[in-house]
């Protein structure tokens, strides 16, 4: 009888814990800028959902961002055919946080940098790693 409480008290243990972790697993946005130097149109991605992502839990950092950086490069490079330039990848788990930070990054680039903005649109998206 002792073993039977024992073996349900870890059965509902793991259910707990795997309830826990299904919750860790939240959605994440996140858009890319793409510029040169010697270029004086800048690019932007939409801000996009990515779902089934896990941020670090002690610093709240994107895993893989160099990925999603080297994504939006190698798509400038290959299919807008624009080798050289230089992609940012700016994220967050609240969308109107980003959409700020979006604003702000547009905005110095507008008036401080004097560059065009143009977005790509639905040609490009992020995708898992």
């Amino acid at each position: 009888m002792k073993k039977n409480y024992i073996f349900l008290l870890f059965a509902l243990f793991g259910a707990i814990l795997s309830v826990s972790a299904k919750k860790d697993k939240d959605v994440a946005y996140l858009f890319g800028v793409s510029y040169a130097y010697n270029d004086s149109i800048v690019y932007f991605t939409e801000v996009q959902p990515l779902e089934g992502v896990k941020l670090q839990s002690h610093s709240r950092i994107l895993p893989d961002r160099q990925h999603y950086a080297y994504e939006l490069k190698d798509y400038m490079n290959f299919t807008e055919g624009k080798p050289g330039r230089i992609s940012v990848i700016y994220f967050a788990k609240n969308r109107k946080k980003l959409e700020k930070i979006e604003a702000k990054v547009k905005k110095k680039i507008l008036h401080k940098d004097n560059r065009m903005v143009r977005y790509l649109g639905d040609k490009f998206r992020f995708t898992l790693p």
